[in-house]
């Protein structure tokens, strides 16, 4: 059942970057219409029911570089544009995380943790999100778990560890609640928080207490690879239009087929949008004035393509 690690994959990472977001949206006081909106945008594709078709499809274990731009392009259709440099730090952030639940994880606990996932993304979505997209992905992962026997379950988590083996990063918000030590590598669960290892999969910043920190670790931690500011500023950019294309991971065919490539429509006006941080890098710059959501041009995309 090591032919089912992507779709974990893909959707626990998704999940902890939405979490990421959501903090970030909250944390410089961005709109709630445009805040939103990104996460709208987001996860309808994270989990558009087209998108888990391919990822679910039996097939070996997707590469590092194939799931990060996967993951970067979904990022990409929401009305927020990250740079490489913040795609780095939360991919960072991302993979980490998710390794620190695989590693102290039981075998069986693999889908709770998706499971949780799900269920705290449904928690942050406005209320207008259609909760079935959310539903029918966790009824797949559902429908998976009926079908493995205690074999399976070892060989996703083998397979799983192995796929996050390479990470080392120090998170300094891992640090902070004393998930991970200072030389990089995860703490026993005997020492950790029961009510953490008895939720994992959860929004792990409901349990930060610190309240300031950005600036606090960007003082003291600059060796940490945490993200310090994702939404830094947003300035103008110039209207151009432009295609995003949603790599899948799965290849069809033969050897010298071609992967499957979802084409997103963006042809988008920007404009300046204050925020209550001055500071000069540019990680997100938000579009109020889309002719079509990405949903709307996906959806479309999925029609013609019937």
């Amino acid at each position: 059942m090591s032919h089912f690690a992507t779709p974990f994959i893909v959707v626990n990472l998704g999940c902890e970057m939405v979490y990421v977001i959501d903090q970030r949206l909250k944390a410089q006081n961005i709109g709630a219409d445009k805040s939103e909106r990104v996460l709208t945008d987001v996860v309808t594709v994270l989990l558009h029911p087209k998108l888990l078709d391919e990822l679910f499809i039996p097939q070996p274990v997707a590469t590092h570089v194939v799931i990060k731009q996967l993951l970067q392009d979904i990022s990409a259709t929401s009305i927020m544009k990250l740079d490489d440099y913040s795609m780095k730090k939360l991919w960072d952030l991302m993979t980490m995380i998710v390794k620190w639940q695989v590693s102290v994880a039981t075998n069986k606990n693999i889908f709770d943790i998706t499971r949780r996932h799900l269920k705290n993304v449904a928690t942050i979505m406005p209320q207008y999100f259609p909760t079935c997209i959310i539903e029918q992905a966790m009824r797949r992962f559902q429908s998976l778990a009926q079908r493995f026997t205690d074999d399976d379950y070892k060989c996703i988590i083998n397979t799983l560890i192995l796929w996050f083996s390479e990470y080392h990063t120090k998170i300094s918000v891992l640090i902070r609640l004393g998930l991970q030590r200072k030389d990089g590598t995860f703490n026993l669960p005997s020492t950790i928080n029961p009510k953490i290892l008895q939720n994992l999969g959860e929004n792990i910043y409901i349990y930060d207490c610190k309240k300031n920190p950005i600036d606090e670790y960007e003082s003291k931690c600059a060796d940490t690879s945490e993200i310090s500011c994702l939404l830094a500023s947003m300035e103008n950019v110039t209207p151009k239009q432009a295609i995003v294309k949603i790599q899948l991971p799965i290849e069809f065919g033969d050897s010298q087929s071609k992967k499957r490539t979802l084409e997103i429509s963006c042809d988008t006006q920007f404009e300046s949008i204050a925020t209550n941080r001055k500071i000069t890098t540019t990680d997100l710059t938000f579009n109020p004035n889309i002719p079509s959501t990405p949903q709307e041009d996906l959806l479309q995309m999925l029609e013609e393509n019937k």
